[in-house]
């Protein structure tokens, strides 16, 4: 028979659970489900980790050098938590001509369209971004509202169409009209939603991606993947000035969030969280951001509620 296993052992086994659950990179899970769901919230879990191992680790017995090393696993999360939210310098040179910018998931055409106009009318962002939802939602939506015009899109197709797209896997995108003649199309063609630019007109050198990369279930994470690494190239030319929106389906704790952010600036590093709308917002994730390179200055960003939504929207304003 073999005998329990000594405090060494011991020790290296519950080492090896803790980094698995808060560390997954380090056994290169990251990106392999459900690990990736997991990291979402490393945060709440590293705390409540290190909470019962200290609670263990005070008493004198077997599982106290586990305890011990699992508080430092969990230490090392949180540190790695901290980096990926951190603060990153603010660019230098950045004028004085405001501009904004709105996103906001509308869970499939759900969220209710007047109220939602309501919020676009006291805001006035310069561009919404709408993931999810398609033409039907986008005339009810400009129904209600004036001062906007409004593009639709559908997955896999080349082009922005006015009218065709269904509410789903699709994403709009609203120009206030004071941007004046936008130029706006399809990127990333190849995308679960179809990822749009906006450009030119009133927004002068800067431009504004909206994007929806595939959500994060296991038989999506290759996509989840393969579509957060498509922001790169987009964020990479410091000459370019460039905002993106969009529910991302990640936070900053997932790593292929972090390789496509490079040296831009996640504004919504400390916002409340996004989602699901239902939970306090201290509980919950943030998974709806807005990214940032090139002479861009950050004035505010806050997060406000979408009735009819699962998600919340992120509101950032700007100066360039």
């Amino acid at each position: 028979m073999r005998g329990r296993p000594t405090g060494l052992a011991r020790a290296g086994i519950t080492t090896a659970g803790a980094v698995a659950l808060l560390l997954p990179e380090a056994f290169g899970l990251d990106r392999t489900p459900p690990w990736p769901i997991v990291t979402a919230f490393r945060r709440r879990l590293a705390v409540g980790t290190a909470a019962g191992a200290l609670a263990v680790g005070v008493r004198p017995g077997p599982w106290r050098a586990s305890a011990i090393a699992v508080s430092t696993v969990a230490a090392g999360a949180l540190g790695l938590s901290v980096h990926r939210h951190r603060a990153r310098p603010e660019p230098v040179g950045a004028g004085a001509e405001p501009l904004s910018v709105l996103g906001a998931n509308v869970w499939l055409g759900r969220a209710d369209p007047a109220a939602l106009a309501t919020t676009i009318a006291a805001e006035r962002p310069d561009v919404v971004v709408l993931p999810e939802a398609g033409d039907p939602f986008r005339k009810r939506l400009l129904d209600g509202l004036e001062g906007y015009r409004g593009w639709s899109c559908a997955p896999g197709r080349a082009a922005v169409e006015a009218a065709g797209a269904d509410d789903g896997p699709c994403l709009t995108v609203l120009t206030a009209a004071r941007l004046g003649e936008v130029d706006v199309r399809v990127v990333s063609a190849d995308t679960r939603s179809g990822w749009v630019v906006v450009s030119g007109g009133g927004l002068g050198a800067v431009r504004v991606l909206g994007v929806h990369p595939a959500v994060l279930l296991p038989d999506t994470t290759p996509d989840w993947v393969r579509e957060l690494s498509l922001l790169h190239p987009w964020l990479a030319d410091p000459a370019r000035p460039t905002i993106v929106v969009g529910d991302l389906n990640a936070t900053l704790e997932h790593g292929p969030l972090q390789d496509a952010l490079g040296d831009a600036r996640p504004v919504t590093r400390r916002v409340a969280a996004t989602w699901p709308s239902w939970w306090r917002r201290s509980i919950g994730v943030t998974i709806d951001h807005v990214l940032v390179s090139g002479a861009i200055h950050v004035r505010s960003v806050e997060v406000l509620d979408v009735p009819g939504s699962d998600h919340r929207a992120v509101l950032a304003r700007f100066t360039r």
